[in-house]
């Protein structure tokens, strides 16, 4: 073969292996290893490991990750700390709930409750209050949205203040439920009282239907506390099987 083929043939093999190279490397830059977006806090191209919330946000490892004690999903540089180290994200300050929108939620969630066969619920108090009352109230340094308490015939519920008008339905539908207990004189294990509180807010959720309430949902569904988690679990599954009137005779099962 003289030196002009042999030349004729390497530039070939070459341009082969070139565009096979190119190729290659056009795949890997599509990959969805590098098509990861941007970061929700930098704004920066995103490549490799990252963090993502419930709400598909993602951030670089290299930030913090402040979540927001609303909705749960990563908060930007416009968040806003309402105690230290707890943060509002910058949606849920956008729908933060008023005494009026509460007070509202509550006359849907009684009027729900009553079609469902829970009967009427009424008589208890519900004050708005900041994250350090609440956590005095329950002794406890964590991310308390809401607590109901009763005292002798007085009923009580206290949600924090700054929750979007999703996060206050579903914290609402729980806590109106443990009066519902109160007042019934149901007394249950303490993971069937909470899941059973629970299944009230799955339901609000499943109403509302938004991406905020979709995730709260997988939040439940995923939460890995024995009580609250695993309770919700155990009566979404009785419920599942034998709807509202099933479970209301469960709990009825529970009378003192």
């Amino acid at each position: 073969m003289d030196s002009k083929n042999q030349e004729s043939m390497f530039d070939k093999l070459f341009n082969s292996g070139k565009t096979l190279f190119e190729d290659i490397s056009k795949k890997v830059r599509q990959s969805d290893f590098f098509k990861q977006g941007t970061c929700y806090i930098c704004g920066k191209p995103l490549i490799g490991i990252y963090y993502k919330d419930l709400y598909g946000r993602k951030i670089c490892t290299s930030h913090q990750r402040h979540t927001c004690i609303s909705c749960g999903g990563f908060c930007n540089d416009s968040a806003m700390e309402i105690s230290p180290g707890k943060y509002l994200c910058t949606h849920c300050q956008h729908y933060r709930t008023s005494l009026a929108d509460a007070k509202h939620i509550i006359k849907l969630i009684r009027k729900h409750y009553l079609s469902i066969g829970l009967g009427e619920i009424s008589r208890f108090h519900l004050e708005m209050v900041g994250l350090e009352d609440l956590q005095r109230l329950m002794q406890t340094s964590g991310d308390i949205l809401g607590c109901a308490k009763m005292t002798g015939r007085r009923f009580d519920i206290e949600v924090l203040r700054h929750l979007s008008h999703t996060a206050m339905a579903g914290v609402l539908a729980h806590e109106i439920l443990h009066i519902w207990q109160y007042q019934r004189g149901i007394f249950p294990p303490q993971d069937v009282c909470e899941g059973f509180c629970n299944l009230g807010s799955y339901e609000l959720y499943k109403t509302i239907g938004s991406p905020h309430a979709k995730a709260k949902i997988v939040g439940l569904d995923k939460d890995p506390n024995p009580i609250y988690g695993d309770g919700y679990r155990k009566i979404k599954r009785y419920y599942d099987k034998e709807g509202w009137s099933g479970v209301i005779r469960k709990m009825e099962g529970y009378v003192q």
